[in-house]
């Protein structure tokens, strides 16, 4: 099997099924995709070594873990176009020995506020620094990272304005401290298991770009979940355990080569059979029965034991045996293993990702087209009117499901969780507490392969009319054991969902943020999940005046206990219902206060979402005409209030660029309600 990590050019697997997307991508614009790198750089470093993205030495890697990790712990969720890039990184070099870091100039004292290490905090513990001709160079032992484009005069400045030198962020002469060791080996057993992922994620670091284009946040965090610590990204607002390369789905040049975990590669044929037996032993194979472990598979993935498809198993079982002993694809073991992937199916029914092709596919299905099509036949409902093309096909993407439930069945982790099986039904349940809160997570899954993962007893009120439940996920597998594996997987997820859980009835975060004393509508944007803006709500403006009679002001309350109980009764309201925007309960300050007031603002600073300023200022005007009022009386405040404000100023409010277009919009706002629709149709006329 040809090693796919090498500088061939390689096609980006956002593919459907096995049919990748036509143009292939050079190793140069690849390697920019994960570095930020100018294209002269990539060039360069490309002409030096043989990996798309160098995997570092074992010291290198752990080092570059402990500095992401310290980055990960004093950033938190932030937008990278406040801060120059993803932790302030806007490109970085990767060499096996070392690592290149263009930082942001703005982001320095954050940079040192992160690394500086005092006993009993966070930091990196016996990091140290020199002046360099290029730059500043962090280093640990067996550990360089250089920051470059930064003379030591500034750096030395900024480490006097942030009291560093009261921290073991010292020059590179010092001697370590007493208890510096110590405190160093505590970190890298913090992050044992999980520097490599941690590093080569680092090295991936602009991968983060697309997965910010819908809450503009980066949101990276570790957690334990069942002993082990896992890296989650929540960039969209939903706590993803996927590795960045596994759910953007980028081809495997980008993807990390690493250590096979310490026992050796898993052997797939002595997984299955095992996974079998404890979770289906009726359906496990006899000993004395041809390719046991093939027809285990077949049942695994959800179909019969025809000699075809178990001939194809085995094919299927003898190429994960070669891809879970390269370490070019060790990524497999990573974040709970390959039943990850899985989760994906069917397309697009787990968090919005889509399935990535599993290392090896194209060995798997390098079969004579007669094979294929043989196969393909079991999958057509109508094999003598389809064709051989088509045949083929789907006996390609079945050898590929093959393979992707081996993997997964073989990169379990190994510390297994406890499942109880019903004497009455066959379901299997397991149950343990929360970690750091009252709840519990349970995990379902039945004999016909459906499980669920949720969380239960929680506790909080806005659950009172859904049971006192959040269900995380409910899907439909193959079989009783691949449930196994993806409630297992889901998980790891599960178990910190909350902070980002909403409720369907308001959308309000079950767990609100923490929100400043006085938030203003730029740092409520800034902190946001999901921003209304104007051009959203310019296309809401010709519907509602179609459809709303009369509406009240915020003072007489934006959603009432009367008529119908507890339904949205200002446009602020009804445009928060329609948007699935979070809204206030009856009673609470922000419930009879116009949108650009402290109450409302911390009401949506408290669950992360924002309306932008030209929003703002529209419907603050318009829901501060009291009682019942026509929507045309509200329309006109509102068209009042925009068209006697400097727009350019409002503009500065907002933390997103604001185009021209945008103002555009705003200023041609029609004064007659009539002409809504028109104006924004129009407008998008002339886009």
């Amino acid at each position: 099997m040809t090693h796919t990590d090498t500088l061939t050019p390689y096609t980006p697997r956002l593919q459907q099924g096995l049919r990748a997307t036509d143009a292939a991508v050079s190793p140069v614009a690849l390697r920019q995709m994960a570095t930020g790198e100018t294209e002269e750089t990539a060039r360069a470093e490309l002409a030096d070594f043989e990996h798309l993205i160098p995997t570092p030495t074992p010291e290198q890697a752990r080092g570059e873990a402990r500095i992401f990790h310290a980055l990960i712990t004093a950033y938190g969720r932030h937008r990278p176009t406040l801060t120059g890039g993803p932790f302030g990184i806007r490109s970085l070099t990767p060499r096996p020995d070392e690592l290149v870091v263009r930082i942001a100039p703005a982001q320095l004292e954050r940079w040192i506020d992160a690394l500086g290490h005092r006993p009993g905090g966070t930091g990196v513990a016996g990091l140290r620094w020199a002046g360099l001709r290029e730059g500043i160079a962090l280093t640990l032992p067996g550990m360089r990272m250089l920051l470059v484009g930064i003379s030591e005069t500034d750096w030395r400045a900024a480490l006097g304005r942030r009291s560093a030198d009261q921290s073991s962020l010292m020059p590179h002469w010092i001697p370590q401290f007493r208890r510096e060791p110590e405190y160093a080996a505590a970190q890298d057993a913090e992050l044992a298991g999980l520097a490599d992922h941690l590093c080569a994620t680092l090295r991936r670091i602009r991968l983060l770009d697309t997965l910010t284009r819908i809450s503009g946040h980066v949101h990276l965090f570790t957690t334990r979940h069942h002993g082990g610590l896992h890296l989650i990204e929540a960039c969209e607002a939903t706590p993803t355990v996927l590795p960045l390369w596994t759910s953007r789905s980028v081809p495997l040049a980008l993807w990390p080569a690493g250590p096979i975990p310490a026992p050796g590669p898993a052997d797939p044929r002595t997984a299955v059979l095992d996974l079998l037996t404890e979770i289906e032993p009726d359906r496990a194979p006899s000993g004395t029965v041809d390719h046991p472990a093939a027809r285990a598979l077949c049942h695994i993935a959800g179909l019969s034991a025809d000699p075809v498809l178990v001939q194809a198993a085995e094919h299927a079982l003898d190429v994960a045996t070669r891809v879970l002993a390269d370490p070019a694809h060790a990524s497999v073991y990573a974040a709970g293993g390959w039943a990850g992937s899985c989760r994906t199916y069917p397309e697009g029914t787990v968090h919005g990702s889509d399935p990535c092709l599993p290392p090896g596919a194209e060995a798997v299905t390098d079969l004579p087209e007669e094979a294929l099509q043989r196969l393909g036949r079991h999958f057509s409902s109508q094999p003598s009117d389809t064709s051989r093309t088509d045949l083929a096909s789907a006996g390609q993407e079945e050898l590929a499901h093959l393979l992707d439930w081996a993997l997964a069945i073989a990169t379990r982790p190994a510390n297994r969780l406890n499942w109880t099986r019903d004497r009455t039904d066959g379901t299997l349940q397991h149950t343990q507490p929360l970690p750091d809160r009252d709840g519990i997570l349970t995990l379902t899954a039945t004999n016909t392969g459906v499980y669920r993962v949720s969380l239960d007893a929680l506790g909080l009120s806005d659950l009172a009319d859904e049971d006192d439940t959040v269900e995380w996920e409910r899907e439909a597998a193959p079989s009783q054991s691949a449930a196994v594996l993806l409630a297992e997987h889901a998980a790891i997820e599960a178990a910190v969902c909350l902070p980002f859980q909403r409720e369907h009835r308001k959308q309000r975060l079950l767990l609100p943020a923490a929100v400043p004393t006085e938030p203003t509508i730029r740092s409520v944007i800034a902190g946001a999940d999901y921003v209304l803006g104007f051009f959203t709500f310019a296309s809401l403006l010709g519907r509602l005046h179609e459809r709303v009679g009369s509406a009240q002001g915020a003072a007489d309350g934006h959603w009432r206990t009367d008529t119908p109980p507890d339904g949205p009764a200002t446009l602020t309201a009804l445009i928060s219902d329609w948007c699935a925007l979070p809204s206030p309960h009856y009673g609470e300050a922000a419930n009879t206060a116009t949108v650009d007031s402290p109450a409302y603002l911390r009401h949506l600073a408290a669950h992360r979402a924002a309306l932008d300023p030209f929003v703002t200022r529209y419907l603050a005007a318009a829901d501060s005409l009291a009682d019942a009022r026509t929507f045309e009386e509200r329309h006109l405040a509102g068209f009042a209030a925009l068209r006697t404000t400097d727009l350019s100023a409002l503009a500065r409010t907002e933390v997103r660029p604001t185009g021209e277009r945008l103002l555009r919009l705003v200023r041609s706002m029609p004064q007659d309600p009539a002409q809504l629709t028109a104006w924004y149709e129009h407008h998008l006329d002339q886009a």
